[in-house]
């Protein structure tokens, strides 16, 4: 019943996601005000969970319900977000247009390549071939129960030490699916922490824009404004299209959980899960220290420049198609290309998303990539890790990951690869 009801309208900030009018029937899409039969609840400003957000549906748990639409062979949107690819859905295939008999088009057309992998990655694989080895996890029944995602215990949140408890996260914990301000459904607040929103006029406050054709570069409005602003959206969900909003942007945002990536240097503690291997084999932990931090926000140009004094590196770095850097709006040429794949240039800036990407990767890490730190009578020097020679924590199921909690980390390609398409050493 629920894919029938949503079929065509799975867009952000489309449908039963935002720009709802006074007498909307959005909210029916999703939800029963009298006989839902969904144990799913929904979390009060006081962090309490309360029973039951009375959604249309039988899934016992928040991802199974996304996935009625977003996930694999599910005909209620193209964003096929399971495993990573546009497919089949309400854009009518690979035109992006659908009408009907009267020759009416239903389904707002987009500039996404069909059968093409998403921006964000997928959760269970990148494409048909392709094993996601890391994501966001999201686990899909309780402990013990053969969905659950396999990784035991809490979940770090890599640059802050702290940890999820399990089960705590799901696509609602960074998607709003009654839309937002800003692109992509991103919730406008994240961990208590305010990124994006609506002034007390009303106004959009977005903290994350996108330069694809149409969208609103103040940000998505509320109520029938909002739904002229769809209007003319063309969303590309196959070719990244970020933009800047310096101070802000997709990094910041990023930042409201991952508390500790804000600044270049700032002390974390790891405890456990970053260790120096002593000669006996056993483990000493570093605990709290000063990390360092590869900067973010930041324009590409600042390292390709040969002037000494604009910051020039030894070899200047290179802007490669496969790391998608935020554009300025003004920068983007007159009647570009919306569905090119690559419309940044050195001008843009370093983002999370240069490097990583938000829902899963496919890259996988070996050699030094993998290394811990070992003993010596000088100072702690790398290590390469196998499976033979790490004692992992318990709560670790993968021998070959990168700490602190040894995933693949979302990386765009495999080992260092980020590095080096920049860096050409």
């Amino acid at each position: 019943m629920l894919v029938l009801a949503v079929s065509g309208t799975a867009y952000a900030n489309f449908g039963p996601h935002g720009g709802y009018t006074s007498d909307t029937d959005g909210c029916a899409a999703c939800h029963r005000a009298h006989t839902s039969f969904s144990t799913l609840g929904w979390t009060d400003l006081q962090g309490e969970q309360r029973t039951s957000a009375l959604l249309i549906s039988d899934a016992a748990n928040m991802t199974d319900f996304c996935y009625a639409c977003h996930g694999d062979a599910a005909p209620g949107a193209s964003t096929n977000v399971q495993m990573g690819i546009y497919d089949s859905g309400p854009s009518g295939g690979a035109s992006g247009v659908a009408t009907n008999p009267a020759g009416v088009s239903v389904f707002s057309a987009t500039n996404s390549a069909y059968g093409a992998d998403l921006n964000g990655g997928g959760f269970q694989s990148i494409g048909a071939t392709h094993t996601v080895m890391s994501a966001h996890d999201m686990p899909r029944g309780p402990v013990g129960d053969p969905t659950y995602n396999p990784k035991v215990g809490p979940s770090i949140m890599w640059g802050d030490g702290d940890t999820l408890a399990v089960g705590s996260f799901r696509c609602t914990s960074c998607h709003d699916p009654h839309g937002s301000s800003n692109y992509r459904l991103l919730k406008d607040e994240v961990n208590s922490v305010q990124v994006g929103g609506y002034n007390l006029a009303g106004a959009p406050t977005p903290w994350v824009l996108s330069n694809e054709e149409g969208f609103p570069t103040g940000g998505f409005k509320k109520g029938s404004d909002g739904a002229l602003d769809v209007a003319a959206y063309k969303p590309n969900y196959t070719s990244a299209q970020y933009a800047k909003n310096p101070g802000k942007a997709m990094s910041a945002w990023c930042s409201a959980c991952h508390t500790g990536y804000s600044t270049l240097d700032s002390a974390t503690n790891y405890g456990a899960y970053e260790s120096v291997r002593l000669g006996d084999g056993t483990l000493s932990p570093l605990g709290s220290q000063m990390r360092h931090r590869h900067p973010v926000d930041v324009a590409l140009d600042i390292g390709t420049s040969h002037d000494p004094a604009n910051r020039a590196l030894t070899v200047p770095l290179e802007d490669d198609a496969g790391l998608p850097l935020e554009m300025g709006i003004s920068q983007m040429a007159a009647g570009a290309d919306h569905t090119s794949a690559k419309i940044w240039d050195e001008r843009g800036n370093v983002s999370c998303l240069t490097c990583h990407y938000a829902h899963g990767s496919s890259a996988v890490a070996t050699g030094w990539a993998v290394a811990e730190l070992a003993g010596t009578l000088a100072a702690p020097a790398p290590k390469k890790v196998t499976p033979g020679n790490s004692a992992l924590a318990a709560s670790q199921t993968n021998p070959l990951g990168v700490n602190p909690n040894f995933s693949q980390a979302l990386l765009r390609y495999d080992n260092r690869g980020v590095c080096e398409r920049c860096h050409n050493k």
